[in-house]
């Protein structure tokens, strides 16, 4: 995911992964939180993306807290996981 810091002649100008969103701390949770599960599930990064149709990549970018996922990702990785949804927000 690339985010949108300044503008150049109208056009958004691309700055990569932001460390300066407000939302840093939750989303870190929210990815450690996934990949604690999923260790303690047995599984690799590429097992999880399997079970929950999602690319591998995205997986690790949610884990390292990079990406404001959307439900429609916690819910396939839950489903992947074999866990309620809200066991990720409990933190």
């Amino acid at each position: 995911m690339v985010l949108y810091g300044k503008f150049f002649n109208n056009q958004p100008i691309m700055t990569g992964y932001t460390k300066d969103n407000p939302f840093q701390r939750e989303r870190q949770i929210l990815g450690s939180t996934i990949k604690e599960i999923r260790e303690n599930g047995k599984l690799t990064q590429e097992d999880l993306a399997d079970k929950a149709h999602i690319n591998v990549s995205y997986l690790a970018k949610i884990e390292n807290g990079y990406v404001n996922t959307t439900v429609r990702y916690l819910i396939k990785l839950s489903r992947g996981l074999g866990i309620k949804v809200k066991d990720l927000f409990e933190f």
